[in-house]
């Protein structure tokens, strides 16, 4: 299986729980008005409070300036406009497709730029599961960290790397489904 292929499933599975007809209503992950992020939606989960493409996305598929508003207020009903993202499903999923695509090439250039090479696919997979998640920046703490390996990385060194950072101490659990479902996906 390609890359591409594996990250769209492993996304599917991490983000969507496995069912894609997540990929078109909105749903807030952190619990509503929280502060740290808003609706998202899509596979790749675009957070309408912290990703610009997001609502690049929602005005091509035809949401108003003041329904943008209405999302980002998390105020009232939805329902209305979780029809209208569902009728606009072919947008959504050319924004997950250039988004899956863009991950992989990141992420690549990001790690190359440093050395780390991966030990093989799989392990390129977990790592952008992981820039999905949280985002890997090129002078980051988990570039840092994979590239003081000096080896190739493998799966297991990006889940020990996310069961070490406050999230994977909050929640090994999430990390564990995560990995596992990556695995159950690349060896099918």
């Amino acid at each position: 299986m390609d890359v591409r292929t594996a990250l769209e499933k492993a996304i599917i599975a991490n983000e969507l729980s496995g069912n894609l007809a997540v990929a078109y209503r909105f749903s807030d992950p952190d619990g509503l008005r929280t502060g740290k992020s808003g609706y998202s939606f899509g596979r790749c989960q675009f957070d309408i409070f912290n990703n610009g493409r997001a609502i690049q996305c929602l005005l091509e598929c035809g949401f108003t300036p003041a329904e943008i508003d209405r999302l980002k207020r998390q105020n009232g009903p939805i329902a209305d406009l979780n029809a209208k993202l569902r009728a606009a499903a072919a947008i959504v999923d050319r924004y997950d497709a250039s988004e899956i695509e863009h991950t992989i090439a990141w992420v690549r250039e990001v790690c190359g730029a440093r050395g780390i090479t991966f030990a093989n696919d799989e392990a390129l997979v977990h790592a952008c599961d992981y820039h999905n998640q949280f985002g890997m920046q090129a002078g980051g703490k988990a570039v840092t960290c994979l590239a003081a390996l000096h080896r190739p990385v493998t799966a297991g060194d990006i889940k020990a790397y996310k069961l070490a950072t406050a999230w994977g101490k909050k929640r090994p659990d999430d990390v564990e489904r995560r990995f596992d479902n990556i695995v159950r996906i690349m060896r099918g």
